[in-house]
């Protein structure tokens, strides 16, 4: 669980609240900012009839600022509106309480309400829209699930790579031990071979000994030589012992080297890691015309810090515009089959690129010589 991702997981659940809070805001200030300059469109309406004195101001207020309210299709998804409107005097046009009946004394003067009217405009009104996204709404509860959906989606990215990178290692490591494993299988067989002679030398010197004897009551003059062939047996059964006591000290050395390995393949994974994912993230904020596979971002890690000049030469490329890199071949181009291009940067640099929708490029693979078949390989497989 060492590669589980406890920093996104943290961020995924604790910003959503933030980034619902802040979403609510700007989406109020948002639509009360354009509430506030299309209210000011209409909430007069038409100026003839205004000027003709045919229907007061302050009604008129009243009636296009109903209208627009009602017009609203946010306020039944939990959005709520206030609206006043003003005059200079402080004397409210909207909201107001309007029974609609007329004078006694007769008919208003049309005269009188056109110049009244035209006071009022000339003097000029005050108008706020204030505008409250309600909780536990329509509205509100479709911006959660948004902030929701996209928290989890970055989430389960970053499982995934971290998953996939895992697996990586854990095939590399079990490599590695499978050579080791067999090395010492060679180095036990060796032994057992050793071991084999030396009881066979064991043998010839019992059979030595028995001749010796037999030998002596047959001629003491034999006897010196018999004894030199002798200890010259000895100090072959001393010398199969020596080497296997070699043998037994390999064997340790190389359990020692096998825990060495995987301890610094672990901290050099880790190491890789974090390079790669800031070199994503670097690629992504300066590149934008470019999308950048997660293979292509291992082999660039693996470069030389020259090479990885080159190659990010040929990323810039890409961005300002692809046309003009230079393509050694086309490396796929069969029927039902995507194409693939082939640049060469810093003479041993290969990088693999596609062209997607909207002008864009996808690098595929970044790598060099000595990585082409294990590159093209990858490629196949797309």
């Amino acid at each position: 669980m060492h590669q589980f991702p406890f920093k996104t997981f943290i961020l995924c659940v604790l910003l959503p609240p933030f980034v619902y809070v802040f979403s609510i805001q700007l989406l109020e200030r948002t639509i009360q900012n354009r509430y506030a300059d299309t209210l000011a469109d209409v909430y007069t309406g038409d100026t003839r009839a205004l000027f003709d004195g045919s229907i007061s101001l302050k009604e008129a207020v009243h009636k296009n600022v109903e209208a627009f309210i009602s017009d609203s299709r946010l306020t039944k998804w939990g959005v709520r509106i206030s609206i006043s409107v003003k005059t200079k005097e402080g004397n409210y046009l909207y909201p107001y309480v309007y029974d609609g009946t007329r004078s006694e004394l007769g008919p208003p003067d049309s005269i009188v309400i056109a110049r009244e009217n035209f006071r009022l405009l000339s003097d000029g009104l005050i108008k706020t829209v204030e505008v409250k996204i309600e909780h536990n709404t329509l509205f509100a509860n479709l911006i959660l699930i948004l902030c929701v959906v996209v928290a989890l989606s970055v989430f389960i990215l970053f499982y995934r790579r971290g998953m996939r990178l895992v697996n990586q290692a854990d095939v590399a490591k079990q490599k590695v031990i499978d050579n080791l494993a067999q090395e010492r299988e060679e180095s036990v067989f060796k032994l057992k071979d050793l071991e084999a002679q030396r009881r066979l030398l064991s043998e010839k010197v019992d059979a030595m000994k028995g001749a010796l004897s037999h030998e002596r009551e047959k001629a003491s003059a034999a006897e010196d030589d018999m004894i030199e062939e002798l200890v010259a047996l000895e100090e072959k059964i001393s010398a199969n012992l020596a080497e296997q006591e070699r043998q037994n000290d390999e064997i340790d050395a190389l359990k020692e080297k096998i825990r060495q390995f995987e301890k610094a393949h672990e901290s050099k994974n880790r190491q890789r890691l974090k390079e790669a994912d800031a070199i994503k993230k670097r690629f992504t904020t300066l590149y934008k015309n470019v999308t950048i596979h997660d293979r292509a971002l291992h082999g660039f890690v693996e470069l030389t810090e020259d090479m990885k000049i080159k190659a990010e030469e040929v990323i810039h490329q890409f961005n300002d515009d692809s046309n003009k890199v230079q393509i050694k071949r086309k490396v796929f181009g069969k029927k039902n089959r995507e194409t693939v291009f082939e640049v060469i940067f810093a003479y041993r640099g290969r990088l693999y690129f596609r062209k997607t929708s909207g002008n864009q490029v996808e690098v595929l693979v970044i790598g060099t010589k000595l990585t082409q078949n294990k590159d093209l390989g990858f490629l196949d497989k797309l």
